[in-house]
């Protein structure tokens, strides 16, 4: 479990990387993390922190082995302060106990992980979370007031005070470790803002005949003066493959769902003004029990990975008025490189969609795991159309020089300042480090995993047969 993330990703990997951890820690407090750090530090040995284990490019494997630091045992929650709507937590909670935990003291945490029953408070942060709540309370960086880091020389600090001097450019801690993907520093602990818990909670559904057809439907809520908590639409082929696994579910369908919260009256004429968009771009209203029974499944997205035990999900951000050309992309994508994917996406503030688009594989067949082409053609696509995927890690490292453009010196400045010996989580920003501890091989740079994508995507292109696991019955 410790070698991989819930992305399924090429057996050959392993030739390049030695993503078999060393040694597994499983500590429980922040003094317990500053030993093994200090430990790896004298030891010359990498050191790679891990949540749950649910991202999506390798960001939480190793590389070259060294010593994974299993957060998971550093659950408890500190402190939930009514009157300051604060909550104190470990950085292993899941999001969602973390939820339910504020949810007990009559609080609501506003923000959350499509991933939240296994997405750790520190792993999602670290990974720049977006996801459930975004479009009314924005990203994990707006609700975390304070967090509490293991530096790779075991110092311990605080985000939120002076406790260290860095020197003025990282005057304000907190932002340089979201979305650093743990290549800074071991996140153990996090103070969250909560929000006074809503007086009504309304999930809706509304179906299209096609996922095309249902194109206008995030621009249009996001430009009304509806403040949706949620808003996202689900690919039918998602529903077919859900299907596939579970009679039960709902048929094939491009599915708008949203999600309001608020005052109780706030909520009721919101509902009506959202009926009358989607009616007016072509959607039918579906039942209260549809709709709840959505919400209520919202963390269960992919039990199609049963079908081949192979998945594989992206994530890339694209700016709202471009979504209609991203989804054509995608199209074209997958038809050109002969596979079936499903495209969800959802709303992450007024002006950005997330495209969350994932597809199977069987490692098994020999072009089978070709497909992971599509994540670096459609990421090409999406900074086509300014936008950026969603993650770097071992698997998409390559693609940090366009992603990050004029700041590649600010996190060299960064990673020296914090991690001058270069061993926390190393080699997943500027190039990929391989398990070859010699020159030359000792990493690989953007340029050359790109290319092995490229190989990908032209072995792919000249595949005879497509890949069709589901039959959509028209919707697409």
């Amino acid at each position: 479990m410790a070698s991989h993330d819930v992305s399924s990703h090429k057996k050959r990997a392993s030739l390049q990387w030695r993503m078999v951890p060393d040694f597994v820690v499983l500590p429980r407090t922040t003094e317990e993390v500053s030993r093994i750090v200090r430990l790896a530090s004298k030891a010359g040995l990498p050191i790679v922190p891990r949540g749950g284990g649910s991202g999506l490019v390798g960001g939480a494997v190793p590389s070259r082995g060294g010593i994974l630091v299993d957060m998971r045992q550093m659950d408890q929650v500190r402190n939930v302060d009514t009157d300051r709507r604060t909550m104190t937590v470990q950085a292993g909670r899941t999001w969602k106990e973390a939820a339910e935990a504020a949810a007990s003291r009559g609080m609501f945490l506003p923000v959350s992980p499509l991933g939240a029953p296994a997405s750790t408070i520190g792993g999602w942060y670290s990974n720049g979370g977006v996801g459930y709540g975004s479009p009314r309370y924005g990203s994990a960086r707006d609700i975390v007031l304070d967090l509490e880091v293991v530096l790779p020389s075991g110092e311990v600090i605080h985000t939120a005070d002076d406790s260290v001097d860095l020197g003025p450019s990282y005057a304000n801690l907190g932002p340089a470790f979201f979305g650093a993907e743990g290549t800074l520093g071991l996140i153990t602990e996090a103070t969250l803002q909560l929000s006074p818990k809503p007086e009504a909670f309304r999930p809706l559904a509304y179906s299209f005949g096609s996922l095309w057809s249902a194109r206008k439907v995030i621009g249009a809520l996001a430009a009304s003066d509806v403040e949706p908590y949620h808003v996202s639409l689900l690919d039918p082929v998602h529903l077919a493959l859900v299907k596939r696994v579970r009679p039960e579910a709902l048929a094939p369908q491009a599915l708008a769902n949203v999600v309001l919260e608020g005052p109780k009256d706030e909520v009721v004429a919101g509902e009506k003004e959202v009926d009358e968009i989607i009616h007016g771009l072509g959607g039918k209203k579906l039942g209260e029990d549809v709709a709840k029974s959505q919400w209520d499944a919202r963390f269960d997205l992919y039990p199609a990975r049963r079908i081949t035990g192979g998945l594989v999900v992206a994530e890339d951000l694209v700016p709202l008025k471009r979504f209609p050309e991203a989804l054509r992309a995608a199209a074209r994508l997958t038809k050109g490189l002969r596979m079936q994917a499903a495209v969800n996406s959802f709303l992450v503030d007024p002006n950005t969609v997330a495209m969350v688009p994932y597809f199977l594989v069987s490692e098994g067949k020999l072009l089978a795991t070709t497909a992971v082409a599509f994540t670096k053609k459609f990421g090409d696509a999406v900074f086509d159309l300014d936008g950026h995927p969603q993650g770097l890690g071992l698997f998409a490292a390559y693609n940090f020089p366009r992603m990050h453009r004029g700041v590649a010196e600010l996190h060299e400045s960064a990673k020296a300042a914090f991690d001058p010996q270069g061993l926390v989580n190393p080699g997943k920003t500027l190039e990929v480090g391989t398990r070859f501890g010699v020159p030359v091989f000792d990493a690989v740079s953007p340029e050359v995993m790109s290319f092995g994508y490229e190989v990908d995507a032209l072995l792919r292109r000249m595949k005879p047969t497509a890949e069709r696991y589901v039959d959509t019955g028209g919707a697409a």
